[in-house]
This record gives C-alpha cells, structure tokens and sequence, in this order.
C-alpha cells in the first residue's frame, strides 16, 4: 500500500493505494471533487493533478497527457490523474477543483387547475366496543374508500397509531392506494417534490401540494460526470464496471437524499409527508435512476427497458421521502429522446397550438421538437459536451470566474460569472467568441483560425499564439501564467456540435414538410439555452438567422413541465398524450443526416 496526500484548501487528505491503482479512481471513490469529462480516457484534459512528490510519476508521460498537457503545464509536474498508476508514495494537489455552477432553475410561469393524485382525509373513528369487533382497516375503510392492498407496513403500525391518538388520525392516498395513516389531523401537510435529472445539472423543486406554491429549489451538479460527461461514457461505465450501474444509481440517489434533508431542514417538514416525486431526465439518466440497464441503448436499434410512465415506491427507490409514497418518471419516448423532451413541450405549450414551434434543449444532449397539436417531429442530436465547457481547451462549467461573454471591439472585453478574475470559459462565452472572431475576420468560412501574417495590420494579430502547432487566439492570462485561449481544436469541436444542431433543425423541417417561414415561434430550454446571447448563436449558424426574432428562452422547461405533472392530474394524462403524438426520427439512420451536417459545420461569412 502507498501513501496519497492530497492538498486541499482547508486541511489534508491522507489516502491509501493499492499498487497500480488509478489515481483518479481513487480520489472518485473518496469523492475528492476532481472533473473528469471523458470518463478517465485521457482525452479531456480536465482531471489535472500537480504533483509534489513522485519521483517515478513525475518524469513520465503517456501520449494523451502530451496531447491534454502543455509544455509549461508539464514543466509545472502537471498530470493527468486517470494516466497515474500509483506506484509510490506521493503528494498531489488537484488543479481545477470543481466548484459550485451557476445552474438554471427558474422557469416560465404557468397556469392550470391544482389537481394532485394525493389526497389526505382526516378522520375521528368510532372506537371499538364489544357490540362493534370490526377490524382496525375495516374502520378506515368504512369512512373512506380503499380499492388497493395496503402495505404490510401500514398495518403493523395501524393499531398503535389509532390508539394512541384516540382514533384521531389522517389517512393519506395516492389515488385510491391507502400509503399512510398518521395520527391527528396533518391535512396541512402534503408535499411532493420534482426534480429534472440533467447529464449535467440536477434541479428538485418543493411544491405544496395544497397551495401549488414551491415552497423551495435546490439544485447541484449530477456527481455521474466523474464518471463521464455525456451518456455514452456512463453507458460504457456500466458495461466496463462490475457494478457499475449500482454504483451510478447509487451516486444520484445518495444526492437526491440530500436535496431532501435540505429541504426539510430548511422548510421544518417532515420528509414523511412528502408523498411524490416526479423526475424527468433524458432515458439514459431515467435509467440510471431506476437502476435499469442501459447497455442496449447505446447500439441499433437503441431499446430503452421502458418508456412509459412508470411507478416505484420510495423505499424500493431508495428515496428518502415517506416510505409508501411514489417516484415515477414522466413518459420518455425513445432511447435518446427522454421524458424531459416531453414535459418541456408541456411548459411551451407548442402542442396545444395550431401555429407552428421549434424547442430546443441544447446541452450536451441535444433535444429537438417541432410541430403543432396536430403532429410533434423529436430528435436527439450528438451535441456533445462543447456547450458545457467539455472538450474545450479551457473549458470549464458556468462557474465563478469563466468568461461568459465576450466582445472584440480593437480588443478583448470579457465579463466573469460572478465577476471574479478568469480562470476559463463556460459555453455561452465560448458561443460569444467564435461569433466575435468571425466578425473580426480571425475565423474564416471553413473555421480555420487566421495566422499571425494574414492578420498583419489588424488590432488581433498580436493575440494570435501557437498551441499544438498551429494558430489560437488569445483572451487573456491567468495567475499561473497560462494562457486562456480558442484553439484550432476549440472550433473544431463547437463546429461538430453546432453542425449537430442545426442539421438536426433541417431534418426535422425536411420530414415535417415545414419552411422557415412557417415556424412562428422558438422555444429555447436549459440553462444554455438561457445563457447565450441569440445574436451569437444565430451568427455562428446554432440557429437559424431568420428565427433571430422568434426565439424565446422559457427557463427549465424541463423541471416547469416536471411540476405541471405532479400538481395536475390533467396534465400528466396530457404528458402521455403528448408522448404518443411524437413522431421520432432516429437520425443515425438517415442518409441524408451526414451531407447536411457536413454542409452545417462550416460558417456563413
């Protein structure tokens, strides 16, 4: 065994490693918080360990830490940590800890009858005499109508429950399933939670199922990206890891029972009076919640296990609200296009309308609709990690201190989230700088990144520096020195995923028999969707220019739709509804995907 001391801000992490073990997956599995957008394949970049001491480590490198690593970063004992197999004592610290992310949780408003599935009735029964011998339930029941079994749970504790609360209780249902009997009258208190289970971003909401107020929003950061940024990479972790779907599961649920002792802490709740939890996500994340295999969807024909609606209890689920409550997901519609797609089509209300609507999630998994109450086209596209700041040079989430917006008017002005000094780009800044530097003139038609001497008489030349050989542009400096700067690479990679995008758009509008002109509205979902400056997005060609003036940012579509389910009956029939108007289009099969992406990918100067 060796020793692993890793530095942390506040005090030291003393750890032990077997010999050859991963580096990286030792500080995952003592949740050191170190990113990893490639699932350990040394390719991102992004898990960057200083090392202090390591005699053998340090003077050694694989070819993807020379590809990830510069030269000054290699001179500084930078490594990658999935490329370290521990074989002595060592002293690290973790270069880019994560941090906490601006995540969007707000959402356009709606309004609809308060019509949950819970309903609490209180009750004071006859007490038992000799001339009245019915059964504990049998009481309930003639005061309320129970059609479903009760849990074994509910009857061990009834007659306890009864008695010491001199038959003075609340019966509380979902639906006609008797799930609680609680003592007194605790009709004030019903709460049921949503929560949009994001590739990325995870955001609960505590709605008062009374009231249809929410009552709170919590939100972080789904902890599976240590295990890989987009879904393919978990896919492929449940496959190439004994337990690696347990383990998956286990890291949400574990983060979901968080959100809801702060929630009840916060709110002075009981969690045992919070019966519902409806959760939306992309069928990958439903899955993994679930603990369903995923393996068959990541191959043709793309099979999820289910796609309806779907039903657990909390105490199978692992979810800590009252026991005998229900976690259930929204309708998903195939393996790439989830339940998340179908209920922010619920809060744009697009399916309702006779007029025609795009909606677009973009984030690193790309969802697409449009349509009308008639007929809605789906498709997912391979967006890829770009928009969140994977993959990208110096990419990183939308966190204090990355460059979120930028302008090139003779120089470089740049804004910081929170307006703390950089320390690299979020997606939306990256958005702003290629659109800037096409404007400039330093990004042709093709995407290529202009040299020094064709820019010669410009106020950018100088800002034009050599990364892996070729031309980048730069924004600015940090503390340590290295540079925060677009490469080659960096437009590369939000070329295949704008490509993605707007051939996605094209091929929709091409099966639907729809022109341009006929779309009268844009919805835009997701915290990027929110973020980015439209003009931006439009002049690198994500979106169509001619929708310029339609577009509309409608917030957490997702978790708005997610709401809309658990507050309302009607609402939720409407999401199956809408699920089974959905046309999919599996764009991997189309012919025709590849010759518009490839046409996409360049850009309109």
């Amino acid at each position: 065994m060796f020793n692993v001391v890793v530095k942390m801000d506040d005090d030291d992490l003393l750890l032990q490693a077997q010999d050859g073990q991963n580096l990286l997956k030792l500080l995952r599995d003592n949740d050191v918080p170190i990113p990893s957008a490639c699932g350990g394949r040394q390719f991102c970049g992004k898990c960057k360990v200083e090392v202090l001491k390591g005699d053998k480590t340090l003077g050694y490198y694989t070819a993807g830490e020379m590809d990830s690593l510069s030269y000054l970063e290699r001179q500084m004992g930078y490594h990658l940590a999935c490329a370290i197999a521990v074989s002595e004592d060592m002293e690290i610290a973790i270069v880019n800890m994560e941090e906490e992310a601006r995540i969007m949780t707000d959402s356009a408003s709606s309004t609809f009858a308060l019509e949950p599935d819970i309903y609490k009735y209180h009750l004071v029964l006859p007490k038992p005499t000799i001339s009245d011998q019915r059964s504990d339930l049998k009481r309930i029941e003639d005061a309320v109508n129970i059609r479903d079994d009760v849990d074994r749970s509910i009857l061990r504790r009834l007659p306890d429950i009864l008695r010491s609360n001199d038959f003075n209780v609340t019966a509380a249902f979902v639906g006609y399933e008797l799930i609680d009997v609680e003592g007194g009258d605790t009709t004030a208190h019903k709460y049921g939670m949503a929560i949009d289970i994001g590739t990325t971003t995870v955001v609960g909401f505590l709605m008062d199922m009374n009231t249809g107020l929410q009552l709170d929003v919590y939100s972080f950061l789904n902890p599976q990206r240590s295990r890989g940024a987009d879904v393919i990479s978990r896919i492929d972790y449940t496959i190439n890891n004994e337990h690696g779907l347990e383990e998956l599961s286990r890291m949400i649920t574990d983060d979901i029972n968080d959100m809801i002792e702060a929630f009840t802490n916060k709110n002075n709740i009981s969690r045992n009076n919070i019966y519902e939890v409806a959760v939306v996500g992309n069928t990958v994340m439903m899955h993994l919640l679930f603990e369903l295999p995923v393996k068959y969807i990541a191959t043709s024909p793309f099979i999820p296990v289910i796609a309806k609606r779907y039903f657990v209890k909390a105490k199978d689920a692992g979810i800590n609200i009252n026991p005998n409550g229900y976690v259930y997901q929204i309708p998903n519609v195939a393996g790439y296009v989830g339940s998340d797609t179908v209920a922010a089509i619920l809060a744009c209300d697009m399916a309702q309308q006779d007029s025609i609507s795009l909606m677009l999630d973009i984030g690193t998994n790309g969802e697409i609709a449009l349509g009308n109450k008639d007929m809605i086209y789906a498709c997912s596209t391979a967006a890829g990690p770009a928009f969140e700041g994977a993959q990208i040079r110096n990419g990183i989430g939308g966190v204090k201190g990355a460059i979120n917006k930028i302008t090139l008017d003779g120089g470089v002005d740049f804004t910081t989230i929170g307006g703390e000094q950089p320390i690299g780009i979020c997606g939306s800044g990256i958005v702003d700088a290629i659109s800037e530097m096409l404007k400039a003139g330093i990004i042709d038609e093709y995407g290529r990144i202009r040299t020094r001497d064709e820019l010669a008489g410009t106020p950018f030349a100088d800002r034009i520096i050599e990364i892996d050989n070729k031309p980048a542009f730069l924004l600015t400096y940090v503390d340590n020195g290295e540079s925060i700067a677009i490469c080659q690479k960096d437009v590369r990679e939000l070329q295949l995923a704008k490509g993605a995008i707007a051939a996605g758009v094209r091929i929709l509008m091409k099966e639907a028999g729809i022109t341009m002109d006929q779309i009268e509205h844009v919805y835009l979902a997701g915290g990027f969707g929110n973020y980015i400056d439209y003009n931006s997005a439009c002049n690198i060609g994500l979106l169509p220019m001619e929708l310029r003036d339609k577009i509309t940012g409608i917030g957490n579509g997702a978790g708005a739709g997610a709401k809309m389910c658990l507050m309302s009956q009607q609402y939720m029939k409407k999401a199956e509804t809408v699920r089974d108007k959905i046309h999919y289009i599996e764009l991997s099969t189309r012919p025709d995907f590849q010759d518009i992406f490839i046409d996409l990918m360049g850009f309109s100067i």
